[in-house]
Parts: structure tokens; C-alpha cells; sequence
């Protein structure tokens, strides 16, 4: 009985460098038929990029308590050590607040008018309304009471 001979390692790489090809070239054309289909789509309507919540609080408080509770499970289950979890926790807690505190400038700042120099919605300068005038007083800039 003879041995049978060593496999030729050339073959298997020209086999595998053919198969990989083939994948690529479908997966190429593949990519371009589904971008030129998305291509053609009709537009969408603009849709809003925040989600006004009824109740932001619970929403913030329900995603802290799951990544603090995930946090300790895994310290818990041995996979981190108690340090990691404290240091897990705080980053967890520093990021809330550093998101609550620019979410907060975001939401508060197109709604406070600058002393420096108030404008309305438009861009056009606030005057102050002259003392003893009334509220309804017609002009063309719009007036604030300055107390």
C-alpha cells in the first residue's frame, strides 16, 4: 500500500483566492444595485430629530438605574472587580449629567433674550419702551419693558 501524496497548497489557495473573488464582485454588484435603488427613493418628509418625552425625568432616571444595576451585576458576577464597578458608576453618573447640562443650554438659550444685544426671532434690534408708554403703542420694531 503506497501513502497517499501531500496536498498541493497552491491549489487550495488558488481555490480560495477564485471563491473570495466571486464574493467580492457579487457583494460589489450587490452594493451598487441597492445604492442606486436608494438612490431613486421619493424624499421623505423632514422628520424631528428630538423626541419630546412626557416625562424626561422617568425616561433618565429608568436608563442611570439599568446601566448602574447592569454595573454592579457584573460586578456581581465576578466580572468586574468592585473598583471597576465604582468607576463604572461614576462614568456612567458624569455622563448624564454632562449630557442633562447641554441639553439644558440647548433647550433653554433660543428662548432667553441676550442683554448685550436683544434681538427678536427675526434679527431686528429690541428697543426699550419709553417710560409712561403704553402697551400698545404702534411701531415697527418690536419693544421690551426694561425694569
Amino acid at each position: 500500500m503506497t501513502p497517499d501524496p501531500a496536498p498541493d497548497p497552491t491549489g487550495s489557495w488558488v481555490l480560495l483566492l477564485t471563491i473570495c473573488g466571486w464574493l467580492l464582485i457579487k457583494t460589489a454588484v450587490a452594493f451598487v444595485r441597492l445604492y442606486d435603488r436608494l438612490d431613486h427613493l421619493p424624499p421623505h418628509p423632514p422628520e424631528r430629530i428630538f423626541h419630546v418625552t412626557r416625562h424626561p425625568l422617568r425616561v433618565t432616571a429608568s436608563i442611570v438605574g439599568g446601566l448602574t444595576a447592569l454595573a454592579q451585576g457584573l460586578v456581581g458576577a465576578g466580572l468586574f472587580t468592585p473598583d471597576q464597578g465604582n468607576a463604572t458608576t461614576g462614568l456612567i453618573a458624569a455622563v448624564i449629567t454632562l449630557l442633562a447640562t447641554f441639553g439644558l443650554v440647548i433647550t433653554t438659550e433660543p428662548r432667553i433674550t441676550p442683554t448685550a444685544d436683544p434681538r427678536d426671532h427675526h434679527g431686528r434690534p429690541l428697543i426699550p419702551a419709553a417710560p409712561g408708554a403704553s402697551d400698545t403703542a404702534s411701531t415697527d420694531l418690536p419693544v421690551f419693558d426694561v425694569d
